[in-house]
């Protein structure tokens, strides 16, 4: 039957996982004689984003451990003083002392009125959130440099690469638009493409009516506004074009 601590560890250990920390073993702590445990992980994202912002780090190990040799001490995240973790704006400060060979505050731990580790691990999903458009400009990036590699070298990462694509979280704003906007461009545009003045390609298969897009000429994420003065009514194609052409 598993004790409060061990409820505590595994509790944790699947938030941590859940934020990309990657679990290698249980150990045993330097505290306590023996009696408590002590989990590593890496975290290989975190390091990825470290290396891209140009962040020096030695501190590739976290541990999820006992902070001292009381025997009902504080269990916390500790990594090594190098990680940028500690110097970066993004994620809060340590809040608990590891007290093997330290005597300095150097690790995030939950207090009753501190939760400064739940603080951090919200941090570090934040810090490797993307927004959709970064995530699609990186692709096209990455697709034009794939394209500019010889054949051969294209066909060796496919055969080695994983069949299963990579989870990321996504963070974006989206807006709120007037229905009444895009419902009075639609009759305005009679069912022919306000671009290049053909007929709808197409109709939906829900109702029947013409198949077109509504844009925005100024873009609402640069203060455009949401009013029939700044959208024209666009087949996919021209849509495309307007934003890719």
């Amino acid at each position: 039957m598993e004790n409060d601590r061990d409820i505590i560890y595994s509790v944790l250990r699947k938030r941590m996982e859940k934020v990309g920390f990657v679990f290698e073993r249980e150990q045993q702590p330097h505290f306590q004689d023996k009696r408590d445990k002590e989990l590593k992980f890496v975290h290989p994202m975190l390091e990825i984003m470290f290396a891209k912002a140009g962040e020096k780090n030695r501190a590739k190990k976290f541990y999820l451990k006992p902070l001292s040799d009381d025997e009902n001490c504080e269990i916390g995240i500790k990594t090594g003083s190098t990680s940028p973790l500690f110097r970066l704006n993004n994620f809060p400060s340590p809040n608990a002392v590891d007290t093997y060979k330290n005597d300095k505050v150097n690790a995030w731990c939950n207090k009753e009125n501190d939760l400064s580790l739940e603080l951090l691990l919200d941090a570090i999903e934040s810090y490797l959130s993307f927004s959709i458009n970064e995530l699609n400009e990186n692709f096209i990036a990455e697709v034009n440099r794939s394209l500019s590699t010889p054949l051969s070298a294209r066909q060796e990462r496919l055969k080695n690469a994983t069949k299963f694509p990579e989870k990321l979280t996504v963070s974006t704003v989206v807006y709120r638009r007037n229905p009444d906007v895009v419902a009075e461009a639609l009759i305005r545009s009679k069912g022919y493409c306000e671009g290049c003045k053909k007929a709808a390609p197409f109709t939906r298969k829900k109702d029947n009516s013409p198949y077109l897009e509504v844009h925005h000429i100024v873009p609402l994420s640069v203060d455009g506004e949401d009013s029939l003065d700044n959208v024209i009514v666009l087949c996919p194609n021209c849509h495309r074009e307007k934003h890719f052409g």
